[in-house]
This record gives structure tokens, C-alpha cells and sequence, in this order.
């Protein structure tokens, strides 16, 4: 019924829009009816827009607006509308519908998407530039200039309005520079390697001679980029692949013993020919022949009978080959890809682990390299299972990338170039922001909408009553701090391990320290005696937090954050979930206590709730020499409220996944 949606966005003056973006006007005066006015909400019940139309207007035309107006460019069976549990169809009007002012409509959004990356075509690969603050002065760019920020061009880790900015900086930064153009230099070889490539695929075909019988054909004999293959000049034979498959296989043995030192060098050393090829990319090593659809066809028409054996020069050097051992070289080039790739991520697993975070990350970039050349390949040769296979290690490989930046004090900001890259790449593991990257993104299912903090209009109304009772909750907290040895005892330190879950919290913690106090999760008091009336009016009016710090998979707590205190960026582990901190205790000045999701800051109030997704980049500042404490709630992602069922299947994903990265490091392939 709603199939016009999609072509919302040619739909230019189906209806006017007023000075608040979120309201518009449709046929106003058109009619003779009086107009009224009601409310669009989605699936969580987020005010989303305003229309005010006559009595006779035709839903259908609120429907093309409301397309419009949200960007819709999908086909529509999977968006509907609903007055009072009742589907609105195109045809009915404000007046058969029995909308007065003020009345509310659902839209109901059950839009899936396809989720299958295209890393075949993926772009030109490039770090991230969309810095919104002067390292220097800390404003954005200036007003008369539209151009990006200037980025150091050694570490491209700082940016600045003009080189005035970067001299005046430069005493600061040149402390960190080389340190993080060390730590760069793995990213700057993959967008080398990415670069070759591109050069490969658009030459892609060269010509080889091949004969079929007594008649000579020219062929175009597709390449691939195969820097480890021992046709080119890198160092490698076929000895050395026997010989190091030998040193892994012994190498496996010993990790099977549970002699793990052991079997980590050996595995090194299994993987030192292909270290020592990677310098020679570009240099004489690189481009690879792959076995043609016509190889194929002449061998299927041998099989039958229709022609003679080809003698193929290009893959046999003069030897007869059939079809069985032309298919074999194609099997061959991906298994041992394959296998190499497999390897060098689970080498990288324990180099991590052991702290050797240079190699780790170089055998990544490694694995990176292949894994694309794997499913360039395989999309040519329509070989699905090959190209999914390979998308998987190819995201393991660039999560455990941007987690090893992430992860070192000194290299926090790198991990933003990560991401670019993997989005570059085909928008692996799920990303779709640099700022946002969370090590689980929903992406097989529902279309979850990302906004780093959610705008004040589009509230859920649950925001309302906790800012009502705001003060009989502060009145709570403060006994929690003042009242029994019992509840005074059970704030704890963020991270500390008494909870049983958030070991690593404490990790982004610096300065004098961060408090919590658990009202719902792991570490919960079971009786409400502690606060008896925010647990009652969280149960009411917000229970899938309830739910959610019940099941394990959130926490609602009172935070304390001691003066001068700093919790550094990081990104929380999934979108399935949001943040809300209703202010409780606040410093006076603001200005120097606040918190940055994604790009932007902003500061608490006592009493309001700020609500934002917590798996984009954030931060806290509390610059100040006074406490600030908030109620924290962990709940679902607003358009998962009302999709329980939805909600536990995303979680039970989330688990798995979880449960499977850390299975991958204890089992080496073969």
C-alpha cells in the first residue's frame, strides 16, 4: 500500500515546512475544513514530527512528507502507520480516521537491511581527516573557511586552522608525534598495498596464448594481487611453503601440550618468509595469473569428449593439465590464501596477548591485505563460500587492529583511522562512523538509527517523570552515602572486580578516582530497602532498564566522579543499548565538567537527563574540585523497546560472538 515511499524524495512541495523542522504544514486552507494538528511517533514512542492538514486531506500525502522528510529511500512494505492499533491506509483522511488536535500515530518501522559487505569494490582507502577542534587553540575552523582542519602530517593525529596554530602547538605535540607516526606506520603500508591494487584491478586482464587442438586464441587471463605467492620475486619457493607448513604443524603440537612459549616461536619463525616478502610489494612482487572461465569451459568440453587436451603455457609451462587440475590451481590459490591468512590473524592473537603489539599489528595489516585479495578473487571466480569465509577473518582482523590502538594509552587516537579504513573497506565489522565502534554492531537484522546524543524533542516521555522526582531521588543517593555501614559499604570503585562484571573499566580512569553504587545488575542489594522509591519508579516507568541490568546486560548505578578525575575516550561494546544520566550532584561551573559523545560536548544539569549512545567515542572531564554524581541507567536502544523478542535474539548474538573471538584465540589452525 505504501510502495510510493520509496520515491519520497522526488516529491518536491508536497508540503511546506515550518520555522521548527520537526513540524509541517500540509494543505493548509484547502477545502474548507479547519486544519488540526497531531503527532508522528516511532516505534519507541520519540516524538519525530508534527503535521498539521485539513480534515480532508488524503494520508497518503502525510505518508510522502513524512518519507521525505526522514530520507526514506526504501521500498515501503516494511512501514506502516497506526491510529489506535488500527493500520492507516493512503486513502483515509483525518476526518474517516477521527484525528482531533493533539492526537498521536505510530510509525512502525520493520525495515531490514542487507548486510552483506561488498569489500570487492571497496574504496580507495584513506585516514581519518574529519577532526572538529585545533589542536592548538580547541575551536572549531573558522567560520570564513569551509576547509577541513590541517592534519601533522607525520602522525595525522593533530589538526590545526593554519600553520601558525601548529607552530604555536608544536612544543606539546612533538612529545607524542613520534610516537604516534611509529604506531602509524602499519596503516600507511595497507593504504600502500591499497593503492597497488587498485593500479591491478584496473589493469585486470592481460593477455596470454593459449591452444585448443590445432587453433591458437588470445585469451585476457585475469590477475590478483598475491604478494605471498612464490611466482614472484619476494623470496619465496615451494620449498619454502613445505618447509614452514612443517614448522607450523610442529608448532600446533606444542601449543596442544599447552607449551604455549614455545609454540608462539615457532610460529614466528613458520611466518618469517611472509614478513620478510611484505617490503617487496610494488618492488617485483605482487600480481598473480588466476585460472580463467574459459580454463573451465575448455576443460568441462574435454571431459565430455568435445576437443583435445589444451596445453596451457601460463599455469603448466608446457604440461598438459585437465580440467580436475585446472580447477585444483584455482582451489589451491584460495586455500593457501586462506590458510596464511587464518595464521597470521591467530599469530597476531598471541603477540597481542603477549605484548609484543608491533608485530601483532603488522601481521594484521598482513592479513588484511590477503583476506581483500581473497574476496576480490572470489567474487570474480562467484565463489560465495570463499568470500564470506575470508569477510569474517577480515573483520576479526581489523577489530583486533583498532582494539590494539584503542587499547595503548599513547595510540588511543589511531584507532579512529582504523575504523576509517574498515569503513573504507567495505564498512567491515558492521561501522559506519570512525567515531562509532563498538565491538559489537547490530547489522544483521533492523536498521538501529545512530545519533551520538539524542536531541531534547525526542525524548522518550519516561525522561519527564524521572526529572520530576528528581529531587526525591538525590534524597536517596544521599542516603545510600550517609545511611548503614551496609549501604555505605557497597560503593565500590568503577572496575574493581567485586561486581563480577566491567573488570577493564577501570582501565579508562584517571585521576582520583570513580564510584559506583549498584541499584540494579550484578552487585545489586536484592531488597529495595536502600532506595525503595527510584527502584519502584524505575520499575514503572523504565523496566526494560530493569530487565536489561537484571539479565547481565547493563547496570542502572548511582555514579560518583571524584575532582580533577578524567575518564579517557573509549566507545562501549555494542549499539544494542543507550545511556541516560539524570543529573544529581553537579560542580558550578560546568564549563569544566562535561562530557564529549562523538564530536560534540555537553554538560549536566541537576535534575535533566541527558540521553546519548554510548557505543560512539566518549569522554569525561570533571575539571573541577567538587564531586558530580548521576543516576546512571543502561536501556535498550529506543527502537528495541517494544521488539523484546528482537532485542534477546540481538543479545544472544552479541554473546556469541563475544564467547567466539575469545574461542579463536585458544584453537590454532592447522
Amino acid at each position: 500500500a505504501y510502495n510510493d515511499l520509496s520515491s519520497a524524495a522526488s516529491l518536491a512541495g508536497a508540503a511546506a515546512t515550518d520555522n521548527d523542522s520537526n513540524n509541517m504544514t500540509i494543505d493548509e486552507g484547502n477545502g474548507g475544513c479547519g486544519p488540526i494538528i497531531f503527532t508522528v511517533i516511532n516505534n519507541c514512542g520519540i516524538v519525530e514530527t508534527r503535521f498539521k492538514v485539513n480534515k480532508t486531506t488524503k494520508m497518503q500525502k502525510v505518508f510522502k512528507a513524512y518519507a521525505k522528510k526522514h530520507n526514506i529511500h526504501i521500498a515501503s512494505p516494511g512501514i506502516h502507520f497506526k491510529f489506535h492499533e488500527k493500520h492507516i491506509q493512503p486513502n483515509d483522511t483525518a476526518a474517516s480516521l477521527g484525528l482531533k488536535d493533539d492526537d498521536t500515530i505510530q510509525c512502525v518501522n520493520t525495515i531490514t537491511i542487507n548486510t552483506t559487505t561488498t569489500s570487492s569494490k571497496f574504496k580507495e582507502l584513506q585516514l581519518y581527516t574529519n577532526f572538529t577542534t585545533c589542536s592548538h587553540c580547541n575551536l572549531p575552523p573558522h567560520n570564513n573557511n569551509n576547509k577541513k582542519l590541517l592534519t601533522c602530517s607525520d602522525c595525522a593525529s593533530a589538526a590545526y586552522h593554519n600553520s601558525a596554530c601548529q607552530r604555536s602547538h608544536w612544543k606539546v605535540h612533538k612529545r607524542s608525534c613520534a610516537k604516534l607516526s611509529q604506531s602509524l606506520l602499519p596503516l600507511k603500508e595497507l593504504i600502500r598495498w591499497n593503492k597497488l591494487f587498485k593500479v591491478m584491478k584496473q589493469q585486470q586482464y592481460h593477455d596470454v596464448s593459449s591452444s585448443v587442438g590445432t587453433k591458437r586464441k588470445k585469451k585476457k587471463r585475469p590477475l590478483t594481487w598475491c604478494w605471498w605467492h612464490p611466482d614472484n620475486e619476494n623470496g619465496i619457493t615451494s620449498q619454502t611453503l613445505q618447509h614452514t607448513n612443517h614448522i607450523w604443524n610442529v608448532a600446533v603440537e606444542h601449543w596442544n601440550t599447552k607449551d604455549y612459549l614455545r609454540a608462539m616461536e615457532g610460529m614466528q619463525f613458520a611466518l618469517e618468509a611472509y614478513q620478510s616478502a611484505w617490503p617487496y610489494i610494488g618492488k617485483g612482487s605482487g600480481s598473480f595469473e588466476m585460472p580463467s572461465d574459459d580454463d573451465v569451459d575448455d576443460g568441462r568440453r574435454r571431459e565430455s569428449g568435445g576437443g583435445e587436451k589444451m596445453k596451457n603455457d601460463a599455469l603448466g609451462g608446457g604440461d598438459d593439465h585437465n580440467e580436475m587440475e585446472i580447477e585444483e590451481e584455482g582451489d589451491d590459490f584460495f586455500e593457501t590464501s586462506m590458510i596464511l591468512a587464518k595464521r597470521l590473524l591467530f599469530l597476531a592473537y598471541c603477540e597481542l596477548d603477549g605484548g609484543q603489539i608491533a608485530s601483532a599489528r603488522q601481521r594484521l595489516v598482513q592479513c588484511i591485505s590477503i583476506t581483500n585479495t581473497i574476496i576480490y578473487s572470489a567474487h570474480k571466480a562467484s565463489r560465495t563460500k570463499n568470500n564470506r569465509s575470508a569477510q569474517f577473518i577480515l573483520d576479526d582482523a581489523y577489530m583486533e587492529l583498532m582494539l590494539s590502538m584503542e587499547e595503548a594509552e599513547a595510540d588511543k587516537i589511531l584507532a579512529r583511522h582504523v575504523a576509517n579504513l574498515a569503513i573504507a573497506n567495505g564498512n567491515c565489522c558492521g561501522w559506519v562512523d570512525p567515531m562509532q565502534r563498538p565491538g559489537y554492531m547490530a547489522r544483521s537484522t533492523v536498521q538501529l538509527s545512530s545519533v551520538p546524543i539524542c536531541p531534547l524533542e525526542q525524548r522518550p516521555i519516561w525522561c519527564n517523570e524521572l526529572e520530576r522526582n528528581y529531587g526525591r531521588i538525590l534524597d536517596e543517593y544521599n542516603n545510600t552515602s550517609r545511611g548503614t555501614p551496609m549501604m555505605t559499604n557497597q560503593w565500590m570503585d568503577v572496575g574493581c572486580g567485586r561486581r563480577g562484571s566491567g573488570h577493564d573499566d577501570h582501565s579508562v580512569v584517571s585521576g582520583r578516582g570513580w564510584k559506583e553504587y549498584v541499584l540494579f545488575g550484578t552487585g545489586a542489594i536484592e531488597s529495595d530497602y536502600d532506595a525503595p522509591f527510584t527502584k519502584k519508579l524505575l520499575r514503572q516507568h523504565v523496566p526494560d532498564a530493569v530487565t536489561l541490568a537484571q539479565e547481565g546486560g547493563g547496570e542502572v548505578i548511582f555514579s560518583r566522579l571524584s575532582p580533577r578525575t578524567h575518564i579517557k575516550p573509549h566507545c562501549g561494546p555494542t549499539n544494542l543499548r543507550w545511556t541516560a544520566h539524570l543529573g544529581l550532584v553537579i560542580p558550578k561551573s560546568k564549563s569544566d565538567c562535561r562530557i564529549r559523545v562523538g564530536n560534540e560536548w555537553k554538560s549536566w544539569s541537576a535534575g535533566k537527563i541527558l540521553l546519548f549512545d554510548d557505543s560512539f567515542e566518549h569522554e569525561v572531564r570533571n575539571d573541577t574540585d567538587e564531586e558530580r554524581v548521576l543516576l546512571l541507567i543502561r536501556l535498550w536502544h529506543p527502537e528495541l523497546t517494544s521488539r523484546t523478542v528482537l532485542a534477546s535474539q540481538l543479545v544472544q548474538e552479541a554473546i556469541a560472538k563475544k564467547e567466539e573471538s575469545v574461542q579463536k584465540r585458544y584453537n590454532p589452525p592447522a
